[in-house]
């Protein structure tokens, strides 16, 4: 009996649940039916207002002096003083004395040169006298209305004067060359720079045109830039014609076309050329202003330059334009948190452009495939909207673009988006 009833127990405990579950299933109420609508995916947009902007173009450079020369004594002897700047890395101011180089010699050849001019004058002197006693001896040879000839130049010993005049500008000639000379013994710093190697020290002889010392200008410094042919449509070079060239009839409005000396702007995927682009460019600016800035001393230095030229030909390889950027005083208010603009230095320069008017920046990322841009409505809709490309630079875009003033500018990257498909919009305020 004991066996039969542990078999029959759990047979019965597993009834007993079938039995609830089918009760509760029986009495449970119906479940609350709910309509979801489908509110689209979440994107990210931004606003992008219509503005006047500045193009800004980019490059790269090393700092190099404007002016770099040899120093050359132009005459031999020994160096008897060095001025204490004439060191690598020294500093001088124009007109400076850096060099003296023994003068005796040369105050002995101008004190030569003295006596010789001396003899001379009194030989033209002597002469002069002896020429003025021979034309009156001879017209007090002459009688009255004999009609006889005039006199000849060796009766007048005008050959003599002649040749006197000639010694005496001789010796004259000698005596500014010895004076040359002697002033050559003094070397004078020629602009206000900095020593780069020197090669000399006091006591040394130094032979006429054997360079002593390379020294630079620090009155300017100048940075080469390499930039793309089609970015010169956004600023203006200065290009100054000779006359003669203006006169055979070239417009002095080319003087300052970019692209008069380029080829043709080919678009790329970075820069479009104006020529493709409506009217709204404003009036541009001579000597168009930069930028230049590096780190340095751990500290983000910035200097003000300009373009003031541009080189003579493209560079064959890259068929870039290299600029002249050019900055005034790279050492003034040096010390403290200001650094010297160094030669050598690798830095950032951002030349700023013409200005165009009526555009909107958008984050690159915001500009698809077939120049679309993405743009969300009021109403939660997405539109794509053709968009005309001023310019690309780096994650920018300059774009002409129609938008309402509640509409914003889709960012967020969709897969299989279509034009008037719902989505939530996530705003941030600007673009950048």
């Amino acid at each position: 009996m004991k066996r039969m009833f542990v078999k029959i127990l759990p047979v019965f405990i597993l009834l007993c649940g079938v039995a609830a579950f089918a009760v509760m299933v029986a009495t449970r109420d119906a479940p609350e039916r709910r309509h979801i609508v489908d509110a689209g995916p979440l994107v990210e947009a931004i606003t992008a207002p219509a503005q006047q902007l500045q193009v800004i173009v980019s490059g790269q450079g090393t700092v190099r002096p404007s002016a770099q020369i040899e120093l050359v004594p132009q005459v031999p002897g020994v160096a008897v003083w060095k001025a204490p700047q004439l060191e690598a890395g020294g500093f001088f101011a124009r007109g400076d004395l850096l060099l003296r180089i023994d003068p005796r010699d040369y105050e002995l050849a101008v004190t030569r040169a003295k006596a010789a001019v001396a003899r001379s004058r009194y030989a033209l002197e002597l002469v002069s006298e002896e020429a003025a006693v021979a034309r009156q001896e001879w017209e007090m040879m002459q009688e009255p209305d004999d009609g006889a000839d005039a006199p000849g130049d060796l009766v007048l010993r005008l050959p003599q004067v002649r040749a006197a005049k000639a010694d005496l500008e001789a010796t004259t000639a000698s005596l500014e060359e010895a004076r040359l000379r002697l002033s050559r013994t003094e070397i004078h710093a020629p602009f206000t720079g900095r020593a780069l190697t020197v090669a000399l020290d006091a006591g040394q002889y130094v032979k006429a045109n054997q360079p002593v010392a390379s020294i630079y200008s620090i009155e300017k410094a100048e940075i080469i830039v390499p930039v793309l042919d089609e970015d010169m449509a956004w600023f203006d070079v200065p290009m100054p014609l000779p006359p003669e060239l203006i006169a055979s009839g070239i417009s002095t409005a080319d003087e300052h076309s970019p692209a008069a000396p380029i080829a043709a702007p080919t678009t790329s995927a970075d820069v479009r050329s104006p020529a493709e682009q409506p009217p709204g460019i404003v009036a541009p600016r001579a000597m168009p202003e930069a930028l230049i800035s590096t780190e340095f001393a751990g500290r983000r230095q910035q200097w003000k330059g300009r373009v003031v030229r541009a080189k003579a030909e493209l560079d064959p390889r890259s068929r870039m334009v290299h600029l002249v950027i050019e900055v005034d005083g790279p050492y003034a208010g040096r010390g403290g948190d200001r650094a010297p603009l160094l030669v050598g230095m690798f830095v950032d320069v951002d030349i700023l452009g013409n200005e165009v008017d009526g555009v909107r920046a958008i984050p690159r990322m915001a500009l698809r495939d077939g120049d679309l841009v993405w743009v969300a409505d009021d109403a939660g809709r997405l539109h794509m909207r053709p968009a005309q490309v001023v310019r690309v630079r780096g994650e920018e875009a300059l774009v002409r673009l129609q938008l309402a003033e509640a509409e914003l500018v889709v960012v967020s990257q969709l897969s299989g988006a279509t034009d008037g498909m719902k989505v939530r919009v996530s705003r941030r305020e600007t673009s950048q």
